[in-house]
């Protein structure tokens, strides 16, 4: 590859101030910056795009995958109560004011259930909401270029492009929720990157089919059948090695988590509009082969499908503390412990066809330590997204929507309490940043 020499020196305009600067406004910002602005915190949340959500709006993803803990209830019967609030459960409630009035009363009954039926455009405005009730500045349509360090290992200005060019804005604590640890390693902290294979997981483009005849769909184990039968005729490309099909809120609408694009890096910009690329190909094959081929799907058409391609993982930003599957396998608990989770390791094979599951019973749960939120090497940031300081295995099961909004309410009550104490979010004792979650309503 032919290099060019180039060079940027010029003054570039601060055009904000805050406690915490929040960047990305997905579900890990969403909790990073409304906890932040709860604890006192002048908290301005930068997304590159014109609306939040992240992959749940972005991505499309849908539904939210469940860590939840089962209890018996007073009736002396199974209950699931989520191991995610008060944020991601405040989201969860906002949402639900957007639903029609019969969709909206079950929902409030039980705020507790499993978010199986996403709106992208509901999820969004509900983060939207949720963030300008707390305070929160959200500045869109601003891209994370670069940093500006200290000599001590502080960030003092985080530098962006928008239509107006460069900028900068300048805050005491920093939040990383770019979901790819993009603002860590601009900073200097180390990364992991991928499995033994050296792969990360597969990535997907969600979609939405509609105008289906659901009376005429033939039984899910025919769909099945017929989809490894299209492949092996060569009618359809696509490494996964089954149909996934969720209903939506329109009853004769579906949402597909079936695409599979393996072998490309999220974090390279040319292997990501590869991915891009491949992922709109097998939409519209899939399509097309449903259209044509399965009764009830005759008159469908495509309803919607993701404006960014689904990312599972990319880079694991190493923090002061690291765990792993083992601490899956033994349910670990911690002092410092700023989450919990009990999700299904869920590793889609980087490299093709298959996907490992490993299930934890719903009556325990694993601990996220204070510790891998902090990476190394910066003192005044904190990761409030899914690629914190885990292994690979660990990381498949905590990078779900509901921990990762715990993860972010961490990362900002850290950088509040940081920024109103002017102790370094890496000299904070983590079992401080536990007590204060607490008393903000965590489930710890």
């Amino acid at each position: 590859m032919s290099t060019i020499q180039y060079q940027l020196n010029k003054d570039i305009p601060v055009i904000a101030e805050a406690d915490v600067l929040v960047i990305g406004g997905g579900p890990g910002g969403l909790g990073a910056s409304v906890m932040a602005a709860r604890m006192g915190a002048k908290v301005i949340l930068v997304e590159r795009y014109g609306i939040l959500g992240g992959m749940s709006a972005q991505g499309e993803v849908s539904p939210f995958m469940p860590s939840h803990l089962s209890r018996k209830n007073e009736e002396g019967k199974d209950k699931l109560y989520t191991l995610d609030r008060p944020v991601y459960t405040d989201w969860v409630s906002k949402m639900n004011t957007y639903y029609p009035p019969e969709l909206r009363k079950v929902c409030e009954e039980n705020v507790e259930a499993v978010v199986a039926k996403v709106s992208k455009e509901i999820s969004s405005l509900a983060i939207e909401d949720l963030c300008l009730e707390a305070g929160v500045k959200i500045i869109y349509h601003h891209t994370l270029a670069d940093v500006k360090m200290d000599d001590d290992g502080h960030i003092t200005e985080a530098i962006f492009l928008s239509k107006s060019g460069f900028v900068a804005i300048r805050a005491k604590a920093f939040v990383d929720s770019t979901g790819d640890g993009d603002l860590s390693v601009l900073a200097g902290a180390p990364s992991e990157f991928g499995g033994e294979s050296g792969y990360c997981q597969p990535m997907t483009s969600c979609f939405k089919i509609k105008d289906i005849d659901i009376s005429r769909i033939p039984p899910n184990e025919e769909l099945q059948k017929r989809y490894l039968e299209a492949k092996e005729k060569g009618e359809i490309k696509c490494p996964r090695e089954n149909l996934l099909i969720f209903e939506s809120l329109d009853k004769n609408t579906r949402h597909f988590n079936t695409t599979r694009i393996v072998m490309k890096s999220a974090v390279n910009g040319m292997e990501l509009s590869e991915a891009e690329l491949e992922g709109h190909r097998q939409v519209k094959e899939i399509f097309k082969w449903f259209r044509d081929t399965i009764p009830g799907y005759e008159n469908a058409s495509l309803q919607s499908f993701a404006s960014h391609v689904g990312i599972r993982e990319s880079r694991r930003i190493r923090g002061l503390n690291y765990i792993t599957k083992n601490d899956f396998m033994n349910a670990a608990k911690f002092d410092d412990a700023i989450a919990r989770c009990n999700y299904t390791i869920d590793i889609h094979n980087p490299l093709g066809t298959g996907t490992e599951i490993i299930r934890m019973d719903r009556t325990d749960f694993y601990e996220i330590p204070y510790g891998c939120i902090v990476p190394q090497n910066v003192k005044n940031l904190t990761v409030g997204s899914r690629c914190i300081s885990v292994d690979h295995a660990l990381h498949s099961s905590c990078r779900i929507m509901p921990t990762v909004v715990s993860i972010g309410q961490a990362a900002g009550a850290a950088a509040a309490m940081s920024a109103k104490s002017g102790t370094d979010v890496s000299a904070l004792d983590g079992k401080d940043v536990r007590r204060e979650l607490v008393k903000m309503g965590a489930l710890l």
